[in-house]
């Protein structure tokens, strides 16, 4: 199975560009479920490679989250290519309704954001982990730790005054470093750099952005 899933990757990635495909949500919750159930053991949780099988493969597994590994290739184009298989570990792709395997790719787009190198989901699993009881399930900082604080209150991620786009670097370094050290804020926002990697600190700044309301 898992060297399977190592020709899948190779298929993927030499598939022809074509009009680009894409999936309702129903299909993508669907995709998730493919994903989740034949492919996360070895791409892993967020689609990094570093399923709890990966080391076990020869290839490293490409990174999912890296939105320019899929960036030249469409959903349908790769399908076709899955389908047209016909020996080998993945020829169970040609007896797969083309609509599954659009699903599941299109599944696989979600795990990276656009132009960037990071993982909403991975980010709100480190926030939903260590940063909800000051700053609020909602990002509203009304977290139910919120009111036994002093001085500066937990930062409302929702508010229209506090911006994110294009401050990614400066957000990353407050968390990294906490909030005394970076701008002489509270002394309760800890530094989170001995804990969390550059990565998953941009990957909870990516989270962050979700907390903003858009414009209709």
């Amino acid at each position: 199975m898992a060297r399977g899933i190592v020709v899948f990757m190779l298929l993927i990635g030499m598939s022809g560009t074509a009009v680009a495909g894409g999936g309702s949500d129903a299909g993508t919750a669907r995709g998730e479920q493919i994903y989740t159930q034949f492919c996360s053991s070895c791409h892993g949780r967020y689609g990094r490679g570093d399923g709890p099988l990966a080391s076990d493969l020869k290839q490293p597994l490409p990174d999912f989250t890296d939105s320019s590994w899929l960036a030249k290739r469409t959903d349908k184009g790769i399908a076709g290519s899955l389908a047209r298989v016909s020996h080998g570990p993945m020829a169970v792709a040609g007896a797969m309704k083309t609509d599954a395997l659009v699903d599941s790719i299109a599944y696989v787009r979600t795990l990276s954001v656009p132009g960037e190198h990071v993982s909403v989901l991975a980010g709100r699993d480190i926030y939903n982990a260590t940063c909800w009881p000051c700053h609020g399930m909602n990002g509203d900082g009304k977290g139910p730790a919120a009111k036994f604080l002093t001085g500066t209150p937990p930062r409302d991620f929702t508010a229209a005054t506090f911006v994110i786009d294009g401050r990614e670097d400066e957000i990353a370094q407050f968390i990294g470093v906490g909030a005394a050290a970076s701008a002489h804020g509270s002394t309760y926002m800890p530094e989170w750099s001995s804990r969390l990697s550059p990565q998953q600190i941009r990957d909870t700044v990516a989270y962050l952005k979700t907390f903003k309301k858009k414009p209709h």
